[in-house]
């Protein structure tokens, strides 16, 4: 049935983008898994199917069903719930979600418990097949949508990219996998190795979209490895393609309101040690950075304009520094400044147990002392979240003097 495998490479190649459109996102790598368990249920069902093995098949898309299932349920609570910032724990907001966003996260329970009440999975011949399209489709309306809204969140265009893989999947694959099949075709020889012959190819093909660039990345450092500089220049030019098609070129970060313009300041110090991520913010297309990268001749690429948005974010945070000539203090006017530097420029974790402290100086060890002895983790979000918003603040204002009162005011009504 062709529609069978359409839905297996659908869902194989759905998963794959999720997990890697954002490495760092548990919401994508939870909903992007399911996908995965369910392309392989629905995979090794077909390749089951053309056995003796009826019973063992049934029995095995069954609890793959529930597998899948259950690790969708996890994805689906993530995303009926939100961050508080103060805490950095989620909660429960289903009510504010909209009645689309409802319909969609219910669907998939729907159609769950539709095949789950005919008693057994197979309840006539090949009926796996309409199951698992069935469940599939409601499974990729549900990742679709989510992947939607995070990235609009994020500030993310998403639809760029989305149509680059999806179209660069599907033509490799009807050509590699294509062959394959309608050699199988002409020879009438479906059974569970061809079977399993194809679907291997096809994964292979969506595999190879998918990490075009990291596998791009490796390739050149094998080809160029007499060529240095050359390696440099192709991985900047990856850099470039690969943000292009993810940065919102509509985005305004002066037309934001305080709330929006804050989120997105937050998200970029989280990403101050990563170049490739913090590209795609929208503070990239601040008027200011317009006007530093001609003052200093600098290119307008989406690198050079990261760089600079690091260079602002830095600045900024200096500016909440009570005395430039002292490295680390513990008074009251310090704590936006300590709560901003150390974790996110310097990237100490004070409440992580794993976190190694062998590289850090003299400076980030008395800080990282002095989080984990005297400030509560609560507090320490709380902290993060005023200096964030200040900075925040300091994107948007043009004027030094209203700054330097804004931060006066800011300090005063925290005592």
């Amino acid at each position: 049935m062709v529609l069978t495998y359409i839905m297996f490479g659908l869902l194989f190649w759905l998963g794959l983008y999720i997990c890697n459109r954002d490495k760092y996102n548990k919401l994508f790598l939870t909903t992007g898994l399911s996908l995965l368990l369910a392309a392989l249920g629905l995979g090794a069902s077909l390749v089951l199917s053309v056995t003796d093995l009826l019973d063992q098949t049934q029995l095995f898309s069954a609890l793959f069903l529930h597998v899948t299932f259950i690790t969708w349920m996890i994805a689906a609570l993530g995303a009926t719930t939100e961050i508080e910032d103060e805490t950095q724990k989620r909660v429960f907001q289903w009510n504010n979600m909209l009645v689309i966003d409802r319909i969609i996260t219910i669907f998939p329970i729907f159609i769950y418990i539709l095949i789950s009440l005919k008693g057994r999975f197979l309840s006539w011949d090949y009926s796996f097949e309409w199951n698992w399209i069935l469940f599939g489709a409601a499974l990729l309306l549900f990742a679709v949508r989510l992947l939607i809204k995070e990235l609009a969140a994020q500030g993310e265009a998403y639809l760029p990219d989305f149509l680059r893989s999806l179209d660069y999947s599907v033509i490799f694959t009807t050509i590699f996998s294509g062959q394959i099949a309608l050699l199988i075709q002409l020879s009438s020889s479906w059974n569970s190795m061809t079977i399993f012959l194809l679907l291997i190819s096809i994964c292979i093909s969506i595999t190879f979209q998918v990490f075009v660039y990291p596998l791009r990345a490796i390739l050149d450092s094998i080809a160029f490895f007499m060529f240095p500089k050359l390696r440099e220049e192709r991985a900047h030019l990856r850099m470039v393609e690969d943000v292009q098609t993810r940065l919102d070129d509509e985005a305004e970060p002066e037309e934001m309101d305080e709330e929006e313009l804050y989120r997105h300041t937050r998200r970029a110090l989280s990403q101050f040690g990563d170049l490739q991520r913090l590209a795609a913010s929208p503070l990239t297309k601040l008027k200011l950075i317009d006007t530093r990268l001609h003052d200093r001749g600098a290119d307008d690429d989406v690198v050079e304009r990261a760089i600079e948005l690091k260079s602002i974010l830095l600045e900024s945070i200096g500016y909440l520094k009570p005395r430039q000539d002292e490295d680390f203090g513990t008074s009251d006017e310090w704590r936006y400044y300590n709560a901003l530097y150390f974790p996110y420029i310097v990237g100490i974790k004070p409440y992580s147990m794993r976190y190694s402290s062998d590289k850090l100086d003299a400076s980030a060890l008395e800080a990282l002392a002095w989080f984990r002895t005297y400030v509560p983790e609560r507090t320490y979000y709380n902290w993060q979240t005023a200096g964030a918003k200040l900075v925040a603040l300091r994107l948007k204002e043009k004027s030094p003097a209203s700054i330097i009162a804004l931060d006066k005011k800011q300090s005063l009504n925290s005592k």
